[in-house]
Formats: C-alpha cells, structure tokens, sequence
C-alpha cells in the first residue's frame, strides 16, 4: 500500500507540536534523492516545514556519498525542510536529535528496541535498520534552510536485500515479524523527531546528547576512525556536549571526531571481534 501524504498532512495540522515543525507532507512517485528535491525547494524559496516523500530513489545516497539501497513502495525515504531558529553553528545537534527521535518513534509503533551507532546508524541487533544525513542550502533573503534526510528499510524480507546486505541490514518488518502501514509509521517517526527539536528550542541540547549516549552502540567499543586525513584506531569513551565522538588512542590522549566513518573493532569487555554494520549501500 502507498504511503498516504494526505493522512499524514491531517495528523500533522492535528497536533500542536508537530505542526509547529512539521506542517504539511507531500508524497512523490520516483525521484532521485529526497533530499536533492528539498534542497532545490529551498533554494526556490518554498516556506519550511515541510516533509518531502517517495515511494523510490534512484540515486539515494548515505553519508560520503554512498549509494543507499532504494526498492519501490518497500521502505521510507524522507526528508524534512527546516529552516531552524537555533544558530547554525548548533545545526549538527539536529542529527543527533532526529536520532533519538527516529528511535522514540520506532519503539512506539513497532516496540523493536532500536540503538544508535555514531553518528548516524540506526541499528537494531548490531544490523543496520536506517540512517539520517544532513545536508544545509543557500540562504538566499531566507535563514539558512537545513535538510534532515531519513532512509527507513521497513516491509523488506531478508532475501530482497542485495547479497553483500543480508548480513548486516535488517527491515521493522524482519525484526517486527509483521509487515507495518507506513503511513502510520511516518506520522510516529515525525512525532518522534519534532518532540526532541523542541527540545533543542527550549536550549536542551544537553539532555539530547544524554539520551543519545544511553543508546548508541559505540560507547564502549574498541573502534577504527576514517576520517578524510587519517585512520587510526582507540576507544570510544564518550558523546560531547556538541555531538563529537571522544576516542581515547593508545598514548592515552583523547581526539574529538567531528566527521568520520567509525568501524566497531571488538568491545572492550568482550573476546572476539564484532563487525562493523557498515552503510547500508555501501
């Protein structure tokens, strides 16, 4: 069953902080990214609060520009258009946020316990179940628009995954064990992620990354940092106030991550190594 944009504008307009956010949800056929379109809505000068829709991308991208897996009519593929009246300098927060409140959502509609891996993974049992990227436009005569893409596998069986996927992504409806309405999932995922942008409206950042830190699978792992100019390896110890993983390296000293793909080594506490869940698309 389609996704009914229509159904989602109506619950949106229905509650107060939603639609504070979040006002309107407009559903397309195939597009290339959610987010290419967004960016060019802005850049056209379309009103923010906006949820953007497709039922199939054909070149949707993860971080670093990696391909992400897009089927027909399977899974859900949105982007929001914000234009935020928080400081940009506090716009990647919004990524942890959209976190924590992707994984609130989840847990309400489907009950799948759903974990972090940093920065952006959605993972349910170490398997890779959704992503976010973020991405910011032109300004032009408006405040500086900000994009908050969000990849979903939801009624996916294992075996329509590509080959080189099954073993680290998963889909709601393979942990669930039943197929879901998106439509209804949309709406709670929306909820989710606009509950904790309040949160950063009311200057709680600070509670944002205390939640992000009591779910995210990294914490704790021995890890592999690729940045854009240098890999190397330490322990992940913590979350900074603005979002930066803090890994301690082998001399003890600490280096704060910004940007960077982390790969989950092994735990600190446990024999063996635990592989990396990779991006989904990779």
């Amino acid at each position: 069953m389609r996704i009914n944009a229509d159904q989602i504008t109506a619950y949106c307009r229905d509650h107060r902080e939603i639609r504070e956010i979040i006002h309107e949800a407009l559903l397309l056929d195939r597009v290339s990214s959610t987010n290419k379109v967004a960016l060019k809505m802005a850049s056209d000068g379309f009103p923010e609060g906006v949820a953007i829709l497709a039922e199939r991308q054909t070149k949707g991208r993860g971080r670093f520009d990696r391909e992400w897996f897009s089927p027909d009519e399977k899974n859900i593929y949105m982007s929001l258009l914000l234009r935020p009246s928080i400081q940009i300098r506090d716009y990647p927060l919004f990524s942890p946020a959209t976190a924590v409140g992707l994984m609130d959502g989840i847990q309400a509609f489907t009950g799948c316990d759903v974990r972090i891996k940093w920065p952006n993974d959605l993972m349910i049992s170490d398997k890779k179940v959704g992503g976010i990227l973020l991405e910011t436009g032109s300004s032009g005569a408006h405040s500086p628009p900000l994009v908050i893409g969000i990849g979903m596998n939801v009624n996916l069986d294992n075996d329509e995954f590509p080959v080189s996927l099954r073993e680290t992504a998963t889909s709601l409806k393979i942990e669930s064990g039943a197929a879901l309405d998106r439509t209804g999932l949309v709406m709670s995922l929306i909820e989710g992620v606009c509950a904790q942008i309040h949160r950063l409206e009311k200057n709680q950042g600070a509670e944002v990354i205390q939640s992000v830190r009591k779910r995210c699978t990294t914490l704790g792992q021995k890890i592999r940092v690729s940045t854009p100019n240098k890999v190397f390896e330490g322990s992940a110890k913590d979350i900074d106030e603005d979002g930066a993983l803090l890994v301690q390296l082998g001399d003890r000293s600490f280096r704060r991550i910004l940007i960077g793909d982390i790969t989950h080594l092994r735990a600190l506490n446990h024999k063996g190594p635990v592989p990396s869940s990779g991006a989904l698309g990779k």
